[in-house]
């Protein structure tokens, strides 16, 4: 080539090299794609032999498979509720309950009571063969999930394990337990409140008899018959009766409830309204003429207090005698017919992206340590570093090892 050519040349890669930089970003993706490129098959290759790597490590792992229970909650309207807000008025906003019980329910399948139950039925601790009780009650809790939407009130119960089978009948057994503990509870709470209820019972029909005697014991005046005390006697005795109705209802209701929950806030504003209209009808009493007037008002509260708590009695002893729960089976747990894990198409790419990214990796990392052999800066540090390195005299001892002769 003459020299005019030469200079040509030389001047066109010049020119090149000052163009390069300005698509730096283009330049970048194709120094990485051109190496790649280069190396397709090789890349294919390592891709296809680690996704056979993951689809054997897959086969060999325990099948396992996977079964769902699903419930409904639902609010339960009591009787003992029912008639109370049939007496006080406002008390029926309150018979579905005032809060969700769907975290209960949820607490409730995740005590170690529940589990203990589903371990003892299942013997896992054998069937599992592991050392301890913990051991076995750690593995339950990762083998079983529970989901709560609190939006349409359905609890799962989810478990998984390497028999079908025992699986589904793990899952039924968690709702069977749950239903249990709710039915254990519920009849707790009744007897409780029938007890307090009877215990008061036995009370008002006490001033009842009481009330009846001294009623019997006062004559009509005419100050009484001027005063038509009839209707005035009625409705003191029937505001004083829904108030100690409601007082009766506030302290069962504390039994089983705390101060900050709807149903005592509600209780007591219903208490305080009706104590309201008794300060305002209230009249002092009198033992001399006239006294039949507040005498046939106390006979007449005795008596619809005695009322009112017979008819609350009688709703907590329906409520203890009830076998209804707040919650509805939706879903029963069937034995699958597939296993949930390992998924093998999920390990086959999985596998097939690793193998893919590692191999990239190494074809860039050799393409990198190429261009940077051919640098002239490169090679001028790698000059200075060995000249830098201390060199061994004749004679001289290496730390690691003896001098070759």
């Amino acid at each position: 080539m003459s020299s005019p050519d030469r200079a040509v040349s030389t001047e066109t890669a010049e020119a090149a090299a000052g163009e390069w930089p300005r698509n730096s970003a283009s330049a970048g993706v194709l120094e990485l794609l051109l190496p790649l490129w280069w190396r397709k098959w090789r890349l294919l290759l390592s891709a296809l032999l680690f996704a056979a790597l993951a689809g054997g490590l897959a086969l060999l792992q325990p099948l396992r498979f996977t079964s769902q229970a699903s419930v409904v909650v639902q609010p339960a309207l009591r009787p003992s509720i029912t008639s109370a807000a049939s007496l006080v008025p406002g008390l029926a906003g309150l018979a579905g309950g005032g809060g969700n019980p769907i975290d209960l329910y949820v607490t409730i399948l995740r005590s170690q009571t529940v589990a203990d139950r589903v371990i003892t039925r299942f013997d896992l601790q054998k069937v599992w063969g592991t050392r301890s009780r913990t051991e076995t009650l750690l593995r339950l809790s990762r083998s079983v999930s529970f989901g709560a939407g609190r939006r349409d009130g359905l609890v799962q119960v989810t478990v998984e394990d390497a028999n079908p089978h025992r699986a589904a009948a793990m899952a039924n057994l968690y709702v069977e337990e749950l239903r249990s503990v709710l039915r254990g509870f519920t009849l707790d709470e009744a007897r409780q409140r029938r007890e307090f209820y009877d215990a008061q019972l036995l009370r008002a029909r006490a001033g009842l008899e009481v009330a009846q005697r001294q009623l019997q014991t006062s004559g009509y005046d005419r100050a009484a018959l001027r005063a038509e005390p009839r209707a005035a006697a009625e409705a003191f005795g029937r505001l004083q009766a829904e108030a100690t109705a409601a007082e009766v209802q506030l302290s069962a209701t504390r039994r089983v409830r705390t101060e900050d929950s709807p149903e005592i806030q509600q209780q007591l504003a219903e208490l305080a309204g009706l104590r309201v209209q008794l300060s305002r009808i209230e009249l002092p009493q009198s033992e001399g003429p006239g006294a039949f007037v507040g005498r046939l008002r106390e006979f007449r509260y005795a008596e619809a207090l005695a009322e009112s708590i017979a008819r609350q009695a009688d709703a907590a002893r329906l409520d203890e005698a009830s076998d209804a729960l707040p919650m509805r089976l939706l879903d029963r747990a069937i034995a699958p017919e597939w296993p949930s894990s390992p998924r093998l198409p999920l390990w086959v790419v999985a596998g097939a992206l690793v193998g893919l990214l590692l191999q990239a990796a190494w074809v860039l990392l050799r393409h990198r340590a190429a261009l940077a052999r051919l640098d002239p800066e490169h090679l001028q540090r790698l000059a200075l570093l060995r000249s830098l390195m201390p060199t061994r005299k004749p004679g001289m001892r290496w730390p690691w090892g003896k001098p070759k002769p």
